[in-house]
């Protein structure tokens, strides 16, 4: 039987494959695994989340994609709300649900260990809508990151 590469492809990508070419927030470093430039891709994306020891993202959210969190290591700490107002721990084996067009922050609570999340998105273009207006809400991070 000879393959077609036009059917629809199982695809792996391993952990040194990930590509941080990606839209980037300053304080989580964004690996993706699958988005559009997978042909295979209609709905959905994942990629892996680090968030630096100390780190805190700006004020974000994802236009019309939802994205659902799985907490790998670590300890995260999310805001969120109009002034950020709102917030929630999860820990290792826990998920997070963010609704669309949510404005949110991720928090590392710790300053000794990076926080490694598994993310899957509601579409496959990589949308990410900085605030920084809305940074004077945000809780600041202990340590400062910039992404390249």
């Amino acid at each position: 039987m000879s393959e077609n590469h036009t059917d629809p492809q199982i695809r792996v990508v391993h952990r040194d494959q990930l590509d941080d070419n990606t839209p980037q927030t300053p304080g989580v470093i964004r690996e993706v695994a699958f988005d559009g430039r997978n042909p295979d891709a209609a709905h959905l994306s994942a990629f892996r989340g680090i968030v630096q020891p100390g780190a805190a993202t700006s004020a974000h959210h994802h236009g019309d994609q939802e994205t659902v969190l799985y907490v790998i290591s670590g300890s995260a700490r999310l805001r969120w709300g109009d002034k950020l107002e709102n917030v929630a721990e999860a820990g290792p084996g826990d998920f997070v649900f963010i609704p669309a067009r949510v404005i949110h922050q991720e928090i590392n609570a710790s300053s000794e260990f990076e926080t490694v999340l598994a993310v899957v998105r509601s579409g496959v273009d990589p949308i990410v809508v900085n605030l920084p207006e809305l940074d004077q809400y945000a809780e600041p991070a202990v340590v400062d990151y910039t992404h390249p």
